[in-house]
């Protein structure tokens, strides 16, 4: 499939660097597409609490690199251009984020705490921690794995075809 990627205006090149969000609440950009040959690639901005709530933008963009430091991790993108949002994407983020994720996630965690006191009476309350924590770590190496995996077999890069004006929408 080919996407149209337009340049973006110096006001929306501003607007596109303030992606940030402190404890999961602001403007994030969330589904990275499939690299392209370029090492670019598209990435949806989201309104955020916590969850991914409303796709404000979808962009073309290059990582020019990341700095982790303890918990927090902070990514610089040069920002190619702005595309229109597709809607498979939108639809995937949501499935991925509001229902795959907690399920494979957090359910099986879910399932054993649910089982908790009968588990606690057999095997002890030090081996129910330690099982819950093998099952959390499990299910996220799994989801992990999981994406990474559906991500490199199922996606194949995307054609751009680039505008270096942005539109003048009726203007001469």
């Amino acid at each position: 499939m080919t996407d149209i990627v337009r340049s973006l205006s110096p006001a929306e090149q501003a607007r596109a660097r303030s992606f940030q969000s402190v404890n999961g609440i602001g403007r994030v950009l969330l589904s990275p597409t499939t690299r392209d040959e370029s090492g670019a690639h598209f990435k949806t901005a989201w309104i955020s609490i916590l969850l991914p709530l409303i796709p404000i933008g979808r962009y073309y963009l290059q990582e020019v690199s990341s700095l982790s430091t303890g918990v927090r991790t902070t990514t610089r993108y040069h920002i190619i251009g702005r595309s229109r949002l597709v809607g498979a994407e939108v639809v995937r983020t949501y499935l991925y984020c509001w229902l795959i994720a907690p399920l494979v996630g957090a359910g099986p965690a879910a399932l054993l705490l649910s089982q908790a006191d009968e588990l606690a009476d057999s095997i002890g309350v030090f081996g129910l921690i330690a099982l819950f924590l093998i099952t959390l770590t499990a299910s996220i190496t799994l989801l992990s794995f999981g994406t990474n995996l559906a991500r490199s077999r199922f996606f194949t890069p995307r054609t751009v075809i680039l505008q270096d004006k942005p539109p003048t929408y009726g203007v001469k």
